[in-house]
């Protein structure tokens, strides 16, 4: 879990990431709501993963001490719980301020106003039980320090937050589980780079998808099998972005076969895993068997979704299986292979065969790599037919032979089609090799992120 910070006093912890400390810094009035919601959202927060500061000192001084403004500032998030009492605190209005500069001065600094038994408009305006609590706070300040409260607390009720009687009709428990979901969203959760381009795999997508979402308490686990370059990774990835939000936790390993094979691979596999997972926390590993034991800990205890792409031998894939029990109710994992050996293995739920293109869809995919559009430009259709035909549906070959032709002349199409013509079919590799070895330095650095999609 996420070592959560108690007061500022504490020592430092060396396992930073992205620069900060915390992933939430929680500001609220500690005489209202430190022993009830606060100390549950505490909780809900530390056991998604999330590194929360909470100070728990009940004696505040005058001003904001160095320590917890600097807390602020290392911590990517800050939740502002305006309770009843919140504008009475000088503490917590001092500290609202320092939050709402931090947001203006670091571009990806988030703050969630959560509106706990308070409306909105009562702490833009100042009215009703928050105008009386800030009445108290008023006492014996300058004009210029009173007129800044005023303006955070204007500032604030105008971001986008949460309010107990709307988004949970007063359950706390309810509201307290979607706080905990709008920080995962806003946070390092984001969305794998995919070709915007849906030809071909969008029915794929959506049956796989249909399967993650049934509902389930089942722990599944889908194959997605299929020859090499024939877009599984692709379809992984729109599932993939399709679905992450819906767990508590997800993680996307790219290339497991090359990266198992690397110095240390395995144990670099398990790093990512858990980082991703933990919401961008850094856990240090030395072996596989402690990654193990760690690995366990995490998806014991949150709903996740786990894609491994190109898984190649049983042992990998064995590494799966064996803690599946110990995956909360209702995860799920995709696992990519052109195996056809993993198929036959134990306690995987459901298999998808990826296919090659039809030719409909091999001369559309082709057409927006070599032209820009859908269809082939007057003059190419007898050309592009030649190629998409060599191509045997398979959608690497078409993109990257697609890029290689865009903008040459008809001589360069003729000679790629006479080095295609002499490779027998099924040598799709070679096919791609002569479009590659065609391009020039730029259109290379091009390709070569298509063949990794």
């Amino acid at each position: 879990m996420a070592r959560a910070r108690a007061s500022p006093g504490t020592s430092s912890d060396s396992n930073t990431f992205g620069g900060y400390r915390y992933d939430v810094f929680l500001s609220f009035s500690i005489e209202e709501t430190r022993k009830n919601f606060i100390d549950h959202l505490y909780t809900a927060l530390n056991n998604a993963g999330f590194a929360t500061f909470r100070d728990d000192e009940l004696e505040r001084g005058e001003d904001i001490k160095p320590g917890r403004q600097k807390a602020i500032q290392q911590s990517r998030t800050s939740v502002v719980v305006f309770s009843k009492d919140y504008a009475s605190s000088r503490w917590c209005l001092d500290e609202l301020v320092v939050i709402l500069e931090c947001k203006r001065t670091t571009s990806d600094h988030v703050v969630v106003p959560v509106f706990y038994d308070v409306d909105p408009s009562d702490v833009r305006k100042q009215t009703g039980s928050v105008g009386k609590a800030f009445a108290r706070s008023q006492k014996n300040q300058s004009l210029e320090k009173v007129e800044g409260w005023r303006k955070a607390l204007a500032e604030i009720a105008d971001l986008a937050g949460r309010v107990l009687q709307n988004q949970a009709d007063g359950y706390e428990s309810k509201f307290i589980k979607n706080i905990v979901k709008v920080i995962g969203d806003k946070l390092s959760r984001i969305l794998l780079s995919v070709e915007p381009k849906f030809i071909g795999i969008q029915f794929q997508v959506e049956r796989i998808n249909f399967w993650l979402q049934d509902g389930s308490s089942d722990v599944g686990i889908l194959l997605v099998y299929g020859m090499s370059r024939v877009g599984k990774t692709t379809i992984a990835k729109h599932v993939y972005n399709s679905n992450f939000r819906s767990f508590e936790g997800s993680s996307f390993i790219e290339n497991i076969q090359e990266r198992a094979d690397r110095p240390n691979g395995l144990v670099q596999i398990q790093m990512q895993l858990l980082s991703d997972i933990l919401i961008g926390r850094k856990v240090k590993i030395q072996t596989v068997s402690e990654g193990i034991i760690k690995i366990e800990s995490a998806i014991s205890s949150r709903k996740v979704l786990l894609v491994l792409d190109d898984v190649d031998h049983m042992d990998q894939l064995d590494a799966v299986l064996k803690m599946k029990d110990r995956f909360y109710p209702g995860s799920k994992i995709l696992i990519t292979t052109r195996r056809e050996r993993l198929l036959k293995a134990d306690q995987v739920t459901q298999v998808h065969k990826v296919h090659t293109l039809d030719y409909n869809e091999s001369l559309q995919l082709f057409s927006w790599h070599a032209f820009g559009q859908d269809h082939p430009l007057r003059g190419y259709m007898e050309y592009s037919e030649k190629v998409v035909h060599y191509c045997n549906g398979l959608p690497l070959a078409l993109k990257v032979l697609g890029s290689s032709l865009s903008r040459r002349s008809i001589g360069v199409w003729e000679n790629a089609l006479e080095k295609l013509i002499v490779i027998p079919n099924g040598e799709n590799m070679n096919k791609l090799r002569i479009s590659y070895d065609s391009l020039d330095k730029h259109d290379q650095e091009y390709s070569s992120t298509l063949l990794v999609s």
